[in-house]
């Protein structure tokens, strides 16, 4: 391409020359494509939308919730989105909503075990197994059903932060919209009764862990409490000796008072739990010396008198059991009450032995007594204090722990439970087409282009014009009657106003326009012009039509009334002499070989008179470059230019051989036969490249379409001879 500039109409001209391919590659894209739309089934997709709490949730202390506002919020929701992607949720909704068994989402056969039971072979794989003696496949577990389930919901399920906000959609994909609907709020409802759980087993598995160490505390309090009070039993009297304090004489009198009716009490209990295990009433009245439990004793003891003189099974054994059961009711009744009317006194009794022991404490903490007992005193008492305190916040903290446990609730919330959706989520429609389309033009385009750069043969003008530095000069018709192209040359004589004389009649004048241009420049640079011209045709490839062009092409210059000189320089494959009806024995390659002992050409004049033609002679059975490059060939054609107007030279192909740019060193000018729709553009590109390496400065390089090419074969000459050039007809 000459000009680096995008040209319009050059577009649109490409596109206008592939429009079967475009069109081609349009219908390859939407058709399946179209298919595809038209067998896929519609999912629907339906999206629930929930709330984070800006803080953890606390019914018992709100505050807690406001003052826990932070920037790491933002992690938090991210963390939440995670959790609802996360395979342990999947699974709770799986289990919740029996998903293993749904037909949509639960284990279906796959389109091998479709077409293995269509073809009936659905046996056949463990038959085979069977017989090369090996295990059968062993059927698909549990296990591996809920994994394929959870894989499916998995790809069906999307979970999303809403931008920066606090909200997080969770959308689930189905065939059915009521069904999407519904397990998007499956899904979500899962979420937030699996965080009330998490949330209540944290704060239980923490409060689990409290009450080891309030019970901890409670034996530590309980064993400093002991040692304090065996400190004071075993040194009271001491103690109240030392101090002469009546207070402490009085104080220890009611504790011991105290102690003495807590072992009365604890041993009256006791003894009436054993009696009542027994049924033992009177000793339980006794022991408590309780008289309204007396009283239902002597009760019980005459029912069971009158019980045992009555007949089995009669209606006054019957009302006299009925009046015992009454009686035995009234007695376990009565006998709690006691128990608890005991267990207060034993309440209030400790609570003043507390308090006695802690006023003892205080008054011998006062009292003048030796440092080292009031040391001992005094840390003993601090010990128990400080036992105490940690007793009681360990405990507060439990109580506070099931009081919490028991009344959580969610830090997200539903904010907008899931609707059937009305319209198909995929396929996307009007996307998937309008996108087909926009890839389809351009991959229409794109082919296109390359097919008219790189891959298509050459098919007008202006593609020829754009492969290199070649100027495309001209397009030779096709009007070759039935196909003979040996009557093409005749054309130039037998019809000089056709199409196809015309054709060379302008290329004839491209090419001495391009001749003048070209002696212009080259005698601008001081060069010698020569008497000659010098025009060397080829091709690329066999079988473009270079040899009846070239003698149309002499023709045509003849026929102007120039000297005209054609040499067949194609010595692997003669074929000028052939299309002439000349039967010439002998030719250039006689002339050139050393070792032929015929060193003179045979010329003959075509019928018209200004056209000379030198032919190759026979078929050369070896490389003929050296022929092509040798001191006398170039004699020679030093020789005809003083003779001759035009010398016109038909090469060999460019690719296949090397004659050709031998043959461009002496050319004046070369023309390049392109086969229409058959030569490719890299082949003729590479065949430009080569030529335009070796020709002399300022020769210029034109390119016609010749559309008169007949079949042939375009292998490169490889094997031999016969391989390279097959048949060629023109």
């Amino acid at each position: 391409m000459e000009s680096p500039d995008i040209d319009l109409k050059e577009i649109i001209g490409i596109l206008r020359r592939q429009v079967r391919l475009i069109a081609l590659s349009f219908v390859v894209v939407l058709v399946p494509v179209i298919i595809y739309l038209a067998l896929a089934t519609p999912m629907y997709r339906a999206t629930a939308l929930i709330a984070i709490d800006a803080g953890e949730s606390n019914l018992l202390d709100p505050r807690e919730a406001q003052s826990s506002q932070s920037a790491i919020l933002n992690s938090r929701v991210d963390g939440e989105v995670e959790v609802l992607r996360a395979d342990s949720t999947i699974l709770a909704v799986v289990e919740k909503g029996d998903l293993v068994r749904d037909p949509e989402f639960g284990a279906s056969l796959g389109l091998r075990e479709k077409i293995a039971i269509a073809l009936g072979l659905e046996g056949a794989t463990d038959r085979l197994r069977r017989a090369v003696g090996l295990r059968t496949a062993p059927p698909r577990s549990g296990e591996a059903l809920v994994r394929s389930t959870i894989g499916k919901m998995r790809s069906s399920v999307e979970v999303r932060r809403r931008g920066l906000t606090y909200l997080i959609s969770v959308g689930v994909t189905s065939a059915d919209p009521q069904r999407a609907a519904d397990l998007a709020n499956l899904y979500v409802d899962t979420y937030i009764e699996r965080q009330v759980i998490n949330k209540t087993d944290s704060i239980m598995a923490a409060r689990d862990v409290l009450q080891r160490q309030t019970e901890n505390a409670r034996l530590n309090l309980t064993r400093i409490e002991d040692s304090l009070n065996s400190f004071i039993d075993d040194n009271l009297a001491r103690l109240e000796a030392y101090s002469n304090d009546p207070s402490v004489s009085r104080i220890r009198r009611e504790l011991e008072s105290a102690q003495s009716s807590r072992t009365t009490n604890l041993a009256a209990l006791e003894a009436s739990e054993d009696a009542a295990a027994r049924s033992d009433w009177m000793t339980v009245a006794a022991t408590l010396e309780d008289t309204a439990i007396e009283q239902l004793a002597r009760e019980r003891e005459s029912l069971l008198n009158r019980l045992s003189g009555e007949t089995a099974g009669s209606q006054a054994e019957v009302d006299l059991r009925a009046a015992l059961d009454s009686i035995e009711q009234n007695l376990t009744q009565s006998l709690a009450e006691v128990q608890d009317t005991v267990e207060t006194q034993l309440a209030s009794i400790a609570q003043n032995e507390a308090e006695a022991r802690e006023q003892l404490r205080d008054a011998l903490l006062r009292t003048d007594m030796s440092s080292e007992v009031i040391s001992d005193l005094f840390n003993l008492q601090q010990n128990a204090t400080i036992a105490r305190e940690q007793y009681q916040r360990l405990l507060s903290r439990v109580q506070d722990l099931n009081a919490l446990a028991n009344v959580q609730i969610s830090d997200a919330r539903v904010v907008s439970e899931a609707l059937p959706p009305t319209s198909a989520a995929s396929p996307n429609k009007r996307l998937i087409i309008s996108a087909t389309l926009v890839i389809a033009i351009g991959l229409g385009i794109g082919i296109a282009l390359l097919n008219e750069y790189y891959i298509g043969g050459i098919t007008s003008l202006a593609q020829l014009g754009n492969l290199s530095a070649a100027r495309a000069v001209g397009a030779i018709p096709d009007t070759s009657p039935n196909g003979d192209v040996q009557l093409l040359g005749n054309q130039i004589l037998d019809a000089p106003l056709s199409q196809y004389a015309e054709s060379f009649r302008k290329l004839r004048l491209a090419l001495d326009t391009n001749l003048n241009q070209s002696r212009a420049e080259r005698m601008q640079g001081g060069e010698v012009k020569t008497p000659g011209t010098v025009i060397l045709v080829s091709s690329a490839l066999p079988g473009e039509g270079k040899s009846t062009s070239a003698i149309a092409l002499a023709r045509t210059y003849a026929a102007s009334g120039k000297r005209t000189l054609l040499i067949d320089c194609d010595l692997r494959k003669p074929s000028i002499a052939h299309y002439l009806d000349a039967n010439q024995e002998h030719g250039l390659i006689d002339y050139l070989d050393p070792d032929s002992t015929h060193k003179q050409l045979e010329p003959f004049a075509d019928v018209l008179k200004n056209l000379i033609i030198v032919p190759a002679g026979h078929r050369s059975t070896k490389p003929t470059d050296q022929l092509i490059n040798s001191e006398l060939f170039l004699t020679m054609i030093s020789t005809v230019r003083e003779e001759f107007d035009i010398v016109i030279l038909d090469s060999p192909p460019v690719l296949p051989v090397v004659d050709s740019r031998y043959l461009a060193q002496v050319a004046d000018i070369i023309v390049m036969i392109v086969r229409f729709a058959n030569t490719t553009q890299s082949e003729f590109r590479e065949a430009a490249t080569q030529l335009a390496e070796v020709a002399q400065p300022g020769v210029r390089l034109l390119g016609a379409l010749n559309r008169n090419a007949g079949n042939t074969s375009r292998r490169y000459y490889e094997s031999g001879y016969a391989g390279y050039y097959g048949e060629e007809k023109a």
